[in-house]
């Protein structure tokens, strides 16, 4: 060590290398030969120290759901939002009456059937713990696709139908 060398100015290293997982707002990502602009991120919690990400993705032409799931290796979805009426005109009076989704449920002459429910917290990256809203989720499958049905409160709902991803699709993970 030289003389001088306490006097000089460390160098701080430059992160280029992001996963999916470390996506924040305003970052760039490439998808399927386009970039889209991570819009919002969303945190959800499921209890059992299970939590997933959830990230807004716009492309100045679509806007997309990516959701991730970190169980030992990525588990990916990109989804839209549907609305409720379009699955069923009587689903949303269905779930509350019943308390409960049905077993399946027929998107565009698809029949999908129920594979799980739960019930978690959601809110806004940056947002407080009292700002995070409780709802409950049921999730329906077929081969190719899910739909994904959320409980907000008594009666407010929120549909999305998508597909499963691989993290590879994605490239070009930089901060705007």
């Amino acid at each position: 060590m030289g003389l001088f060398d306490s006097f000089k100015k460390k160098k701080k290293e430059v992160k280029i290398d992001f996963n999916l997982n470390e996506l924040k707002v305003g970052f760039m990502v490439d998808y399927f030969m386009q970039t889209w602009e991570v819009k919002k991120v969303y945190l959800y919690d499921w209890g059992n120290n299970i939590e997933t990400r959830e990230y807004l993705i716009d492309s100045g032409k679509e806007t997309y759901y990516l959701h991730i799931e970190d169980d030992d290796k990525l588990k990916c979805s990109l989804s839209q939002k549907i609305e409720l009426r379009d699955i069923d005109p009587g689903l949303a009076v269905q779930i509350t009456s019943q308390d409960d989704a049905p077993q399946q449920i027929v998107f565009e002459g698809i029949t999908y059937h129920r594979v799980s429910s739960g019930q978690g917290y959601c809110g806004e990256e940056g947002d407080n713990d009292e700002d995070y809203s409780n709802f409950v989720n049921w999730m329906f499958e077929n081969e190719n696709d899910f739909i994904s049905i959320d409980r907000w409160g008594e009666e407010e709902f929120s549909a999305a139908k998508g597909s499963f991803v691989k993290e590879i699709e994605f490239s070009n993970i930089l901060p705007k």
